[in-house]
């Protein structure tokens, strides 16, 4: 079955504005710490400023969404006791947790794990191939040391706050992180279902290269720029695109180049 993946980007929140870079050295799983199934409530909640937390994406039991470019750094690990921060190096995702329990003392209370089943396990696939295709994608080894970790290994490594998930829920399940390493690296040896094939091609680049194209276009500039900016919208030097978006930070050709060159030269002394 082929991953249902879509996107949500969280433009509005504070991480996500911030904009700052990721090269991504490995994969961190989370889980939200709610009884919430809906992705879209977590959404709604983030996609607004004063939200000081961030991820690349949720995974459901039918989907998943991206809410980050996959290149930029999120905000979901905290720092843990050596100082250090997975927020550095790793992407990372929520895994929305099922209705009807709620939490005492970071234990689940209420959790039937036999009802509970066939949610889990469509939720476990859709992460398994998740993260499958972000370490090929990457170039990642998911059995090497550290580079596919939950929340709880990250603190344990100190890369990450004090917190437990997923390892207060999926054990439940007979599920721990050694068979999710396992399962992953089995779903890229098999292909993970979610490309035709790994050969990249020249159209598979020019595709992914206008995603990333695209993508960066639609962050905004930093406040540091904003004098420079306002003189060059005022003189006319940079009038945006044919929509009126000035796209700062969106890469100019040698045809963008020259025309900003040009109206600049026409400004009168």
């Amino acid at each position: 079955m082929e991953l249902e993946l879509t996107q949500q980007l969280l433009s509005k929140n504070d991480c996500y504005q911030a904009g700052r870079p990721l090269r991504p050295k490995g994969v961190m799983v989370h889980s939200t710490g709610v009884a919430q199934p809906d992705p879209e409530v977590f959404i709604r909640r983030w996609n607004r400023p004063n939200v000081n937390k961030c991820v690349h994406a949720f995974v459901s039991r039918d989907k998943v969404i991206q809410t980050l470019p996959w290149t930029m750094r999120s905000w979901h690990a905290g720092t843990g006791y050596s100082g250090r921060s997975a927020n550095d190096t790793h992407l990372s995702f929520e895994c929305c947790e099922p209705a009807g329990h709620t939490y005492r003392g970071g234990e689940m209370v209420g959790y039937d794990v036999q009802a509970n089943q066939p949610y889990f396990d469509a939720l476990y696939s859709n992460a398994v191939r998740l993260t499958a295709m972000l370490c090929r994608e990457f170039s990642l080894d998911p059995l090497a040391p550290g580079t596919v970790i939950c929340h709880a290994e990250g603190a344990d490594l100190g890369v990450a706050s004090n917190h437990g998930d997923v390892l207060q829920w999926w054990p439940k399940h007979g599920v721990g992180m050694d068979r999710f390493r396992r399962d992953v690296s089995a779903a890229m040896e098999e292909g993970g279902g979610d490309e035709e094939d790994d050969e990249m091609t020249q159209e598979r680049f020019d595709e992914l290269m206008e995603n990333y194209l695209s993508r960066r276009a639609e962050l905004l500039p930093g406040d540091w720029s904003e004098p420079a900016r306002r003189w060059a919208e005022e003189q006319g030097v940079v009038v945006g695109d044919g929509g009126g978006e000035p796209r700062y930070r969106a890469f100019a050709t040698r045809e963008e180049t020259v025309q900003m060159l040009y109206r600049l030269s026409q400004i009168k002394k």
